[in-house]
């Protein structure tokens, strides 16, 4: 799996390919993390105060909005994906 991260204005729009089938358990994983900061190494899923999903062809599209009074951080988003990423592709 691939993703790509793109911020645009206070959200950041995540784009992962090559989903092959794992749609479901990904989305669980990317919401599960919003609820603990133990869900990742970085934590920062925790500032995500909505998530967009949309799901098409083998990929995932998301538009990550931050809670009120932070600011997502694209490195720490893709850290956190990273590591979802290898979890759900090693099951």
């Amino acid at each position: 799996m691939k993703h790509h991260i793109t911020k645009q204005g206070d959200r950041l729009l995540v784009r992962i390919d090559d989903v092959s089938g794992q749609e479901p358990a990904l989305l669980l994983r990317i919401r599960q993390c919003r609820q603990s900061a133990w869900s990742c190494p970085s934590g920062e899923c925790m500032k995500i105060g909505s998530i967009d999903e949309h799901v098409d062809g083998g990929g995932i599209e998301l538009t990550l909005t931050p809670r009120p009074g932070v600011q997502l951080d694209v490195s720490g988003i893709d850290e956190c994906l990273g590591y979802m990423l290898r979890e759900v592709d090693s099951r």
